[in-house]
């Protein structure tokens, strides 16, 4: 399944190739006969061996210069270091060697191809050196040894065409960097030079002003036209310029560089590279291929397959139709990093195939005509000891509120398939795992609602260190965290790839599914509730005996008024009851509720002893 998506050319192109084998490429790596490189997810060759660098990353620091291995981003580059010149952040430093990309420095440097060093391998023999072709597997790049100053001018196109063109009528400018910039509804001219030409190029500056860094161009249209050509084609480059949201016309001499981006189609223009969109509507439902998501994918993380991400949905998807891609939580942290702001999740639970979540109705809903109630779904129901501590902490703090069973299989409100029309009455909602909080977010959408994630709220009032906690991904906006961790415990569930994290060295998490999978400890855990099993066994034995004297003493006496009214015995039991209970804590009470189904009582007294609890703990 996965060789398809090295046919994919770029987002508007298939290639007629079947691609027969494909290696990741590492160091030393043995290379296929007549391979192609992949760089990048967005652009590749056509051909039956693909050698993949997409992983092979990272960069050497050889003092004056760096050894770039070919899958780097320039991004990651500029972060780290100052270089002479450098491509789009999203392309990669040996897909820009490899297909040519236009540069920033193309005034003094002139093409990428031309100016680099590189390890390579053309012909079935590696060499090193100048660029003179081939497959590109680490490039040299000269680290910038001097102060660059940027400038601009402002003004319309039709105003600053002529001052670029009035520069080379004579000569070549010392510029690093002569640019033409659209973006948006703003147009410029940014020019770059290193500070010791200033004294130069003084008299060419009048009107300018300083700018902080040159224009950022990164992988976020969907739609890009990138090329070479003459000055004299410049008008209908220009033509082009008008319609898009950035544009930079790069100017050496008599020739020009273009990086056109745009969020619609354009017309064709020739001289453009290989990879340009000029094909016509884009392949993938408006996925661009740029692979953002997959660095941020769970699912991905979970199968350690980077095609089950939503990359791998939007691609895959077009060659076969039927997959486990869609399989994932819906976590949404793949919308976060688009680019081109897709409703991915949407188009996620279209297909997706996930794992029921059925009830198994071991709660009822109680008090649920107050405002406030704890949710427990199917997916909570057994957390039994979450429950009780949970409500019990709620109690404390003096919290007057019900519990609220949703007895509805919860992979419907992962999928959105459930109205939720059943909590719309409520005005607080208390969730206690990730999952309940992050999905009842949507209720926001119909009613004014408080919803409150009881680990969140425990964390705070125990002033736990962010450090010493597992932050799931689906809390990661409540804390505006990048240091959180999918376990994978809840994806598991849903689509049983069974691979769940078990690296997590935190010994406290915010989700309870983690805390029982790796037996950890979650906020609520931390509380000082103390649940005392012992009560359970104290308390039956008392009531046993109890009730047993009671037989023995009253009943008997009282069996003649049975036929007439039952409820005298009831009564004469509630106060039995009554005296148990009374002055116990509400830890122990809280207990006692939820265990005395499985306490082997008569069913009188257990409808009497409910009854008495829930207004105790309840009223």
């Amino acid at each position: 399944m996965h060789n398809k998506f090295y046919r994919i050319l770029k987002p508007t192109k298939i290639g007629n190739v079947e691609v027969k084998n494909v290696i990741k490429y590492s160091e030393g790596s043995s290379m296929l006969p007549n391979a192609v490189p992949r760089y990048e997810y967005f652009r590749g060759s056509e051909g039956e061996n693909v050698v993949d660098f997409i992983d092979y990353r990272g960069i050497d620091d050889l003092g004056d210069k760096l050894k770039i291995k070919a899958g780097t981003k320039w991004r990651e580059v500029l972060e780290k270091y100052k270089v002479e010149f450098w491509s789009n952040m999203d392309f990669t430093v040996g897909g820009s060697v490899y297909f040519n990309d236009p540069i920033i420095g193309f005034n003094e440097f002139g093409k990428i191809n031309g100016r680099v060093e590189v390890d390579a391998y053309l012909d079935g023999k590696y060499y090193s050196g100048r660029y003179k072709g081939g497959i590109v597997i680490n490039v040299y790049l000269k680290k910038e040894d001097k102060e660059i100053i940027y400038k601009r001018l402002d003004g319309e196109l039709s105003e600053l065409i002529p001052i670029i063109k009035s520069w080379y009528a004579s000569r070549i400018p010392v510029f690093r960097e002569v640019s033409l910039v659209k973006k948006g509804m703003e147009s410029y001219i940014l020019i770059s030079y290193p500070k010791i030409r200033e004294v130069l190029l003084q008299k060419l500056l009048n009107g300018f002003y300083d700018e902080i860094s040159p224009v950022v161009e990164q992988l976020e249209y969907e739609y890009w036209y990138l090329g070479y050509s003459s000055l004299s084609d410049l008008e209908n480059i220009i033509n082009l310029m008008k319609e898009s949201q950035l544009s930079v016309i790069r100017f050496r001499k008599d020739e020009i560089a273009f990086s056109i981006y745009s969020n619609r189609l354009l017309e064709s223009i020739g001289n453009t590279l290989e990879y340009s969109t000029t094909e016509g509507e884009g392949l993938f439902n408006g996925c661009i291929l740029c692979g953002k998501c997959v660095s941020v994918c769970p699912y991905g993380e979970q199968t350690n397959d980077i095609f089950h991400t939503p990359l791998g949905f939007y691609s895959i998807s077009y060659f076969e139709k039927e997959n486990d891609l869609a399989n994932c939580h819906m976590c949404g942290l793949c919308e976060q990093v688009c680019p081109v702001r897709l409703d991915i999740t949407k188009e996620l639970r279209k297909v997706t195939k996930i794992n029921q979540i059925p009830p198994k109705n071991l709660l009822r809903s109680i008090k649920s005509d107050l405002n406030s109630v704890l949710i427990i779904t199917s997916l909570s129901e057994e957390l039994e000891d979450q429950i009780i501590k949970s409500l019990i902490y709620l109690l404390k703090k003096g919290k007057r509120l019900g519990i609220f069973y949703l007895a509805e299989d919860f992979s419907k409100i992962v999928k959105d398939e459930s109205s939720l029309e059943e909590l719309l009455k409520f005005k607080e909602i208390y969730t206690i795992t990730p999952e309940e909080y992050f999905y009842l977010q949507r209720l926001k959408k119909k009613t004014v609602v408080d919803i409150y994630n009881l680990q969140l709220l425990a964390m705070n009032d125990l002033k736990i260190n962010k450090d010493n906690l597992h932050i799931p991904c689906l809390l990661r906006n409540e804390l505006n965290e990048s240091n959180f961790t999918c376990s994978s415990v809840f994806l598991n569930i849903l689509n049983n790839k069974d691979n769940i994290n078990r690296t997590i060295e935190k010994k406290i998490t915010l989700c309870p599914l983690t805390a029982r999978e790796l037996n950890i400890k979650t906020p609520i855990d931390l509380l000082e509730i103390n649940l005392d099993q012992n009560y359970i066994n104290n308390f039956f034995k008392k009531l046993e005996i109890a009730t047993k004297d009671l037989r023995e003493d009253i009943e008997e006496d009282l069996g003649w008024y049975k036929d007439i009214d039952d409820r005298i015995i009831d009564e004469v039991y509630s106060t039995l009851i009554d005296g148990i209970i009374k002055g116990e804590n509400i830890e122990n009470l809280v207990l006692l509720y939820f265990k005395l189904n499985s306490m082997n009582l008569t069913e009188n007294i257990k409808v009497i002893l409910m009854d008495k609890l829930t207004k105790i703990i309840f009223s």
